[in-house]
């Protein structure tokens, strides 16, 4: 007879442990439901008529599985055929022989039917057997851990979920029970060798080892037909199966002691497989078959440990299966699978605590009307008070204080039921504690808080909107909780050099560090962890620009406008477009609003600004004095006098005011001196100027050197002072008189500072004194619910000069107290008022809105 594979090994070779055969199953389907075969192989069989060779399913140590077609019923099937080197071995026939006529004798539905056999002319055995489709209980018990789900009786599609696994590991454990009352130990069971059909099917395979405990040692099978290439020997006989899930009698090689409590512990450890998602022992061969004679594995629940918590429950069974002494284990599967079902009889509570759960999904969209229909009302309350003005009598604003105390009642009502709707999903759980939804929605409701508190800047409330999502949402929202977010930024010019810059608290101020060059534009969802950052973009011949981004949980930072696709370019300055002191601001979104200890301030919403520059110092003295000598000098002296510091008394009448500047000899203005006004320098803030005097700067400032300079709008003067990160002053959270010039900087009496003074009092874009030394006029209408916008885009408006409406002033002052300098902080003057804490800084759209463009 020619041998075409070489030589069978002698029957008294021996292998190490890592030559254990391979499981006789096939693999797993493909997507059109037949499982792939390799192609027919040089080395296949010559069939018998009956059958076509389709190709080889899976390669053992003593035989192949082959998929064949049965021609004369028309089905397939699986061959299993003896290898070439394994003919001339008695042993090796002799153990193929008894698998055959053992498999062919338990007849079970979760053990696979032998249908033919026969010996092909060359020598080589053969049986055929029902094509199993489905997958091995380790491809099963790698998708439960891989999904990271609770350990509980649940049932949660598509996938495969513990508790179907655990409810297949029962099932199996009863096909192992029948053959148990065959007087059949099977002897090799492992994860390899078991598979879940794809209609929920179970299947134990592989009987090759297994012994018939009622029959006399020369007919028993498999044992004494043992193989060389799958064993190994003790001075005590004969060790077969596979180390990492054989219990210690087998290990060493006590076959005496071979009967059921020997496949209850190997089933005990697929539970443990199962339970922890890695064999009770790790390593393979000689490795897993040395911690085996050594002792017990680790404990269940100390394996599991930083994993879904095992129920305590499954931990005893499955200590009690891999109990080394064999009459401390279950007596025989049946006794094992018993309380496996009986744990499995516990969905009972999953579908009790289902029916509390759908009350309590009931009340949600009760909760979201109530709280739509109280944004609706407080939105028409808004609308009311537009109108009015703050000095109306109280008859004109009672209907809109009517609409408020609505609107307040209902988000109470809102708020009571959302207590009744967390008291339900909290009583679903008490029923079944690791009931999935319950968890779900949970976890959904802390995400949303845990959102809510950090854009507030809440940290306590934050801590522990997070501490609750990682108990109900760990798996679920393990990205979200790790706070990666990503970075996408594009330029004009392409190919700018980013370098990234953290934000990070140093002596209670956000100091803005370099981290890394992130390359050249544009970048493409980088991913950063959450946090404040500012990025510093250049490119040949253009002004460096400061990009602040705050990257949140789970969110792409991309600078796409309102009602665009793409991302909008970072449209860099030429070098000359830029004046040594101005500031640019990008365009994008950023955080306003949303202090409840800054006065007025607006409610907290992300808005999106277009890009401008703004000056980096307030106007000075120095700067305003030049203003109004230029006014001399173009015949303009009545206008010069009327835009002239004078004191703060409000609207006196003209005759009672007195100006702060001097006249020389030759009638130019010149500083003068006023003890009235402390700090009054060149290089201090010009002060104590009217809304039209302001305006009439920015325009004399146009005209002379051609650009647009104007008033800031109040929005972009919030956005210059905290960036994009809704920060409560320009340096950070943190209030500290040191930081800015306001009323508590000072041990004595409060002065005005030089522009200089205070380094601290810097934005994320290199702007100083937004919080305090002088406040700023802004060129829109003060209204109570803020500028006007088209949904999140922030539309700019200038007032008209003879609009008799209260003015914006945004930024704190030196001679007031530090609440009045939080960035969000909202103040109105009449345009004719003057302050000593109210000057002028400018701005200028950069580059021209899109509408101009």
């Amino acid at each position: 007879m020619a041998q075409r594979s070489g030589s069978p090994r002698p029957p008294n070779a021996v292998t190490s442990l890592d030559d254990a055969p391979a499981p006789t199953v096939p693999p797993t389907m493909n997507e059109s439901g037949i499982r792939d075969a390799e192609p027919v192989d040089g080395d296949g069989p010559s069939l018998p008529p009956r059958y076509q060779d389709l190709g080889r399913l899976a390669r053992g140590a003593s035989g192949d599985v082959r998929r064949v077609r049965d021609l004369l019923l028309g089905r397939v099937l699986a061959m299993k055929v003896l290898r070439w080197e394994h003919v001339g071995n008695p042993r090796v026939r002799a153990r193929f022989i008894a698998e055959t006529e053992l498999t062919a004798q338990l007849q079970h539905p979760g053990i696979i039917p032998v249908h033919d056999r026969g010996t092909f002319e060359d020598g080589r055995l053969w049986f055929t057997m029902q094509e199993v489709r489905g997958r091995t209980f380790d491809k099963v018990i790698a998708e439960v851990h891989a999904a990271s789900e609770p350990r509980g009786p649940k049932a949660q599609p598509p996938g495969m979920t513990f508790r179907r696994a655990l409810d297949a590991f029962a099932r199996l454990a009863q096909i192992v029970a029948y053959a148990h009352g065959m007087a059949i130990v099977h002897r090799d069971l492992k994860p390899a060798n078991l598979m879940v059909g794809d209609l929920g099917e179970a299947f134990v395979m592989d009987w090759g080892l297994s012994r018939r405990l009622d029959a006399p040692p020369s007919t028993r099978g498999g044992e004494d037909a043992g193989d060389a290439e799958d064993a190994w020997r003790t001075r005590h006989g004969e060790v077969l199966g596979t180390p990492a899930f054989m219990p210690p009698e087998q290990a060493q090689g006590q076959r005496a002691l071979h009967g059921p409590p020997s496949d209850v512990y190997a089933l005990g450890a697929i539970l443990y497989h199962l339970l922890v998602g890695r064999p009770p022992y790790q390593g393979s061969g000689l490795a897993a078959w040395r911690q085996v004679l050594v002792g017990p594995p680790i404990p269940v629940a100390e394996a599991a440990q930083g994993g879904p918590p095992v129920p305590k429950e499954l931990c005893a069974i499955c200590a009690r299966a891999m109990e080394r002494d064999p009459a401390e284990r279950y007596p025989d599967a049946e006794a094992l699978a018993r309380e496996i079902v009986d744990w499995l009889d516990g969905a009972r509570r999953r579908e009790q605590a289902l029916g509390l759960l759908s009350g309590a999904e009931a009340l949600l969209p009760e909760i979201a009307a109530l709280r739509e229909r109280a944004e609706g009302i407080a939105a028409e309350a808004r609308r009311c008070l537009a109108s009015v003005r703050a000095y109306d009598p109280v008859e004109i604003k009672r209907p809109a204080w009517a609409l408020e105390d609505e609107a307040a009642r209902i988000r109470r009502d809102a708020a009571l039921r959302e207590v009744a709707w967390l008291q339900a999903v909290h009583g679903a759980l008490s029923v079944d504690p690791g009931l999935p939804e319950a968890h779900a929605l949970l976890a959904d409701h802390y995400r949303e808080a845990l959102l809510r508190a950090e854009r507030a800047r809440r940290d306590e409330d934050a801590a522990q909107a997070e501490a609750l999502l990682r108990v109900h949402g760990a798996g679920r929202h393990a990205a979200f909780l790790r706070g990666d977010g990503a970075l996408s930024l594009v330029t004009d010019p392409e190919g700018a050099e980013v370098t990234l810059c953290q934000c990070v608290l140093r002596d209670r101020r956000l100091v803005a560090e370099p981290v890394r060059a992130l390359g050249r534009t544009p970048l493409r969802e980088v991913t950063l962890p959450r946090g404040s950052y500012l990025l510093l973009v250049s490119a040949p011949g253009r002004a460096e620009a400061r990009v602040p981004v705050l990257i949140e949980r789970g969110a792409l930072w991309s600078g796409v406008a309102p009602g665009e696709s793409e991302p909008r370019p970072i449209v860099l300055p030429r070098a000359d477009e830029l004046g040594v002191d101005d500031r640019y601001v990008p365009a994008g979104f950023c955080w306003i609003g949303g202090d409840p200890e800054a006065p007025d301030s607006l409610p907290g919403r992300r808005a999106w600004v277009e890009g401008f520059v703004i000056r980096r110092h307030p106007v000075t003295n120095g700067e305003y004095l030049a203003f109004l000598n230029g006014l001399l000098d173009e015949g303009r002296e009545g206008e010069a006098l009327a835009r002239a510091p004078r004191s703060p008394l409000g609207m006196a009448e003209a005759a009672d005011e007195r100006p702060l500047y001097g006249r020389d000899p030759a009638g130019r203005f010149v500083l003068g001196e006023d003890d009235a006004q402390p700090g009054w320098t060149l290089d201090g803030p010009v002060a104590s100027i009217d809304w039209h005097a302001a305006v009439a700067y920015a325009r004399w400032v146009a005209a002379r050197t051609g650009l647009p300079w104007r008033l800031p709008d109040e929005l972009e003067r919030e956005k210059a002072a905290r960036g994009v990160d809704g920060r409560l002053y320009p340096w950070g959270d943190h209030p500290d008189a040191t930081f800015a010039c306001v009323l508590e900087s000072h041990a004595g009496v409060p002065t005005r500072a030089d522009v200089e003074t205070y380094p601290a009092d810097e934005s994320p874009y290199g702007v100083r004194g937004l919080s305090g030394n002088s406040r700023d006029w802004c060129a829109n209408v003060w209204r109570r619910e803020g500028p006007r916008s088209a949904g999140e885009r922030v539309l700019l408006e200038e007032a008209s000069p003879d609009d008799p409406e209260h003015r914006a002033v945004r930024g704190g002052g030196w001679s007031s107290a530090l609440p009045f300098a939080r960035a969000a902080a909202r103040f109105g003057l009449q345009p004719g008022m003057r302050r000593a804490t109210v000057g002028v800084r400018l701005a200028r759209s950069f580059p021209a809105p899109p509408a101009a463009r």
